[in-house]
């Protein structure tokens, strides 16, 4: 592997300032907190939005990605945190930093970006008003405009509107974490409103409103006035319309304050490294800290005493918990502005791929037993993986169909194609994994529709969450079954596919398509573990795989052969890998990582002084893992469906599938020289995680639009 020049002379001019950044010594090695590092990949997303070269619809989208991001975190990554610092020093068990430091600095970091938020957002409703739209509160309404909203207020908004009146008894304790509430004051204008303190309090009151954006949209377009688009947040309609709401009490003043809790979702569990632990030393943490309040926002602009009287109610724990804010709160609704898509990307329609398009192409079947094909998402259209699945239900030679579901589209084309299969006579199997975080609900639902229509399906296997992405079809050909695999990076979603970037291998190769058989063996009967000739499967064997192929380059560097590594994946946070990346590099090897949200190792060191690091932010999401190891000259490639954390090689069922098509091995290889070359969308995972831009040449390259233009050249 020859790289390109290494992006290590980052641009600073549009860095996010990060003097907190530290890193801890865990296990005897720099090893940095893996929620510090993912609020710094959400930095990046902020950054994004705070692009001027980003379109401005685009821009508003990423900061709704933002606060969409910085809700789940605080729902799962804060609450295990505060959990974990109820342990003790036995955290030091789980081989992590210490859970209060990290917490003191996620919440100096969180500060930081929500007054860089709250600029970049003003920045956008400006450039959103040059365009002619305008972003209007409730005070602003024209007044030719009032009975056109006095009307959609009592059609549509009134009949949602139930208050909660706070009163001495009034148990606020159960309000849920997703709405958003209005805390209204109510006062009575006039004299007798200065009376005295007793007047004064008999002439206030105070209520909750839920707001019903999940009923509602969170924006309405008002009817076009002197040539501007107006827009209103619901928020601001119901602020609008309060002396209608409390029209039968003494009121005739009301003010309104946005306020949203969010509550500890006990997510950080099934799938975490403190599992174990909690299992031996702290089984009852968990239920004494049940929906606690891990996050209250609240418009800095309340009164002091309402304040006080909100968390008193809510019995609101922490001091830590408060987080004063602005006007509007769950800003992840910007991502459905109602802005005119001229002012977004342009779209792109999905490049054919030269053996799988046209009217006339060969058979899927014939095509595979030619050579393996790669597809390229999104760029690809996920339509080929369709296409692969309809002639599997229709070919009178496929005998059976198996799949692994994780996440589905909601109207999925995947699911809707197996359950055809089915009534078309083909043995159909489908391994749901019942416990994909906030998918649950989809999945189980799916499970049923499957079984109704003729389905084979296995609800996950007890101890292991199933996150392998594979496809095998069983076609009996001559005398003997023939097998042809889809194995792939992302899940067989058609929705995600559009804007994720994923791998998906299809391959006719009988060793991989016998242990994918192999796998669907043991998820019916997990008593045994798999016996795999080609994949590298978690937990069997992965951890042990990925040590010994870093382990084999060390070995390379100190004989003096060809040795480097260079991967890229989400999330890179597994103690053990770490050190051993020292290691490869105290050791002379090249390691390179393209790593998008947490990243643990410590760049720019003694120990790491041979590893550098980027991350990608931009259009699309990236999502696929590859790995390359130089292997003394003749590398390997993998796609992995597994990222190095402790939950993928410990408690998943992962898979980690050799590319052993020298075409498909160049092809990775240059979708990584191009990633690595990005001067435009990386920023240089440094020692403190400032997020400069990596600076790689002096002309512009963006690796989503080279990679694009390459398999345009290419034919696909």
């Amino acid at each position: 592997m020859t790289p390109p020049a290494p992006p290590d002379d980052p641009d600073p001019a549009d860095a996010v300032p990060n003097r907190s950044m530290k890193s801890a010594i865990v296990d005897g090695v720099p090893f940095r907190s893996k929620e510090v590092s993912w609020l710094s990949f959400n930095s990046r997303v902020l950054q994004e939005a705070d692009d001027p070269d980003v379109p401005l619809l685009e821009r508003l989208k990423f900061l709704g990605i933002y606060s969409s991001n910085l809700d789940e975190f605080f729902r799962v990554r804060i609450a295990t945190l505060r959990r974990l610092v109820l342990v003790g020093r036995d955290y030091r068990k789980l081989h992590i930093p210490d859970p209060k430091l990290t917490l003191r600095e996620a919440r100096a970091i969180i500060k930081r970006d929500a007054g860089l938020f709250d600029r970049i957002y003003h920045d956008i409703l400006a450039g959103l008003s040059k365009e002619g739209i305008r972003l209007i509160e409730h005070t602003e309404v024209p007044r030719a405009l009032k009975p056109w909203l006095t009307d959609y207020f009592y059609a549509r908004v009134r009949p949602r509107i139930m208050p909660i009146m706070i009163r001495s008894y009034s148990q606020l304790g159960s309000l849920r974490d997703h709405p958003m509430y209005l805390a209204v004051e109510m006062m009575k204008a006039g004299k007798a409103a200065s009376a005295g303190k007793a007047a004064g309090k008999a002439r206030t009151a105070h209520a909750l409103i839920e707001i019903p954006a999940t009923e509602l949209p969170r924006f309405v377009v008002l009817p076009e006035h002197k040539g501007k688009t107006l827009v209103m947040y619901l928020d601001d309609i119901i602020r609008f319309g309060l002396p209608s709401i409390f029209s039968g009490l003494p009121f005739d003043k009301f003010e309104a304050f946005a306020i949203k809790f969010t509550r500890d979702a006990e997510m950080g569990f099934e799938d975490d490294v403190t599992e174990s632990l909690y299992d031996k030393i702290a089984e009852g943490l968990r239920s004494r800290q049940t929906g606690q309040a891990v996050r209250m926002n609240y418009d800095s602009r309340i009164p002091a005493a309402f304040l006080k009287l909100l968390v008193a109610k809510l019995k609101l724990a922490h001091d830590d918990t408060l987080m004063p804010g602005f006007r509007y709160h769950n800003r992840k609704d910007l991502v459905k502005f109602p802005a005119p898509s001229r002012l977004g990307y342009p779209p792109e329609s999905p490049l054919p791929h030269p053996r799988l398009s046209g009217q006339r192409r060969e058979s899927f079947f014939r095509t595979l037993q030619e050579q393996d094909l790669l597809l390229h998402l999104p760029w690809h259209s996920f339509n080929h993986f369709l296409d692969f699945l309809r002639e599997a239900s229709l070919d009178q030679l496929v005998e059976s169909i198996y799949l692994t579901q994780y996440r589905l589209a909601g109207q999925s084309c995947v699911a809707r194609a197996l359950m055809n299969a089915a009534q078309n006579g083909k043995d159909v199997t489908v391994l749901i994994e019942p416990q994909a975080r906030f998918d649950e609900k989809n999945n189980i639902e799916w499970a049923n529709r499957y079984q109704n229509a003729g389905v084979k399906v296995i609800l996950g296997v007890p101890g292991l969450k199933v996150h392998a992405k594979m496809c095998l079809v069983v076609r009996h050909e001559g005398s003997a079954n023939r097998f042809y695999s889809a194995i792939g990076t992302g899940n067989f979603n058609e929705e995600t596919s559009r804007f994720y970037t994923d791998h998906m291998l299809l391959t006719a190769h009988p060793g991989l398509g016998a242990d994918v058989l192999e796998a669907f063996r043991f998820f019916r009967t997990n008593w045994q573990p798999p016996r795999l000739s080609h994949l590298v499967a978690a937990p069997i064997s992965l951890r042990t795989s990925v040590k010994f192929l870093i382990q084999n380059e060390i070995s390379h560097a100190r004989q003096g052969k060809e040795a480097g590594i260079l991967v890229k994946l989400n999330n890179l946070a597994d103690p053990e890998i770490t050190a051993l990346l020292y290691e490869a590099s105290q050791a002379g090897v090249q390691v390179r990582l393209i790593v998008r949200s947490m990243f643990s190792v410590v760049t720019g060191g003694t120990v790491s002084k041979n590893i550098r690091a980027i991350g990608i932010v931009d259009r699309y999401l990236e999502h696929s893992r590859i790995l390359c190891f130089a292997n003394g000259g003749s590398p390997k490639y993998f796609l992995s469906s597994a990222d190095f954390l402790p939950r993928n090689f410990d408690s998943r069922f992962e898979v980690l599938c050799p590319i052993y098509d020298p075409l498909l091995q160049q092809q990775l290889q240059r979708c990584l020289d191009i990633q690595w070359a990005d001067n435009t969308k990386a920023r240089v995972l440094d020692k403190k995680l400032a997020n400069h831009r990596a600076k790689t040449g002096e002309k512009r390259f963006r690796a989503q639009e080279e990679q694009r233009k390459w398999l345009a050249r290419k034919g696909g």
